[in-house]
């Protein structure tokens, strides 16, 4: 990897939403969290704690009430090519092609015809995506193939962070271990920053340099702890000590943070 940007500052981010009858839910509380560039870190925490709608605001999809977000110094306010987001759905458009979907966001960008397809031909190798299938319709494609086909359009601009939104979950465990080893083979490839939503301790441990803890709702950092696993990674590696004093300690902070809820 040669990609030395990405870096995400996070600052004193507090961000809530209106409910019915009046009032505001908190649900983001003085976060804070930085993530230097070419790193992966995941987040992990309980049920509505914020970690979607962090990946939101860093994506500049949603502006907080406070605090500000930064990527490599540059202010955040606004949806930025330079950040891709894949949601846990892939979100794809039922009416276009696989090909269609991957390359839109260079449509939108005016690249001519001859330069997507040329870009399309180097995602669909870089995320294993059948060349087969480029042809068919989400519909006409798996669980796992629409996936593939969400992470290919969100690097088409090739951008310096990638944001992850818990896009394996609906997979079965097999599959979700060997998508979680494409994306570190996609990660050592596309050298972005990675920030990873997941609910798996072991998905976080085999993936991250780092886990952020989150607190219940309103989210805040409340544990950051690095994964002492060298690199590069197989399931294997998640039978060593480390991995289950890691997983202790993780556990630990989300129990911890139950409790003070």
């Amino acid at each position: 990897m040669t990609r030395v940007g990405g870096a995400i500052r996070v600052d004193g981010v507090d961000l809530s939403f209106p409910v019915r009858g009046g009032g505001r839910l908190p649900v983001l509380d003085g976060m804070t969290l930085e993530i230097a560039g070419g790193g992966i870190v995941a987040l992990i925490g309980p049920n509505g704690c914020g970690k979607s709608t962090l990946l939101r605001v860093i994506a500049g999809l949603l502006a907080p009430e406070r605090g500000t977000v930064d990527l490599d110094t540059t202010p955040i306010v606004e949806p930025d090519p330079r950040i891709g987001l894949v949601f846990q759905e892939p979100r794809l458009l039922p009416w276009r092609s696989a090909a269609d979907n991957i390359t839109y966001p260079l449509e939108l960008a005016g690249w001519p015809p001859a330069r997507r397809s040329k870009r399309l031909t180097e995602l669909v190798d870089l995320v294993s995506l059948d060349p087969g299938v480029t042809g068919n319709r989400p519909a006409e494609l798996s669980g796992g193939t629409r996936q593939r086909v969400a992470l290919a359009r969100a690097l088409a601009l090739e951008p310096e962070v990638l944001l992850l939104d818990e896009p394996f979950s609906a997979l079965d465990a097999l599959s979700r271990e060997r998508f979680d080893l494409e994306l570190l083979r996609l990660w050592e490839r596309a050298a972005s920053t990675i920030l990873l939503v997941t609910h798996s301790i072991a998905e976080a441990i085999l993936v991250a340099d780092r886990i952020v803890v989150m607190s219940p709702r309103p989210g805040r950092v409340i544990a950051d702890i690095p994964v002492e696993l060298t690199r590069p990674r197989s399931i294997d590696d998640l039978d060593a000590a480390v991995v289950s004093e890691t997983a202790r300690e993780v556990r630990r902070h989300l129990g911890e943070g139950e409790a003070a809820a």
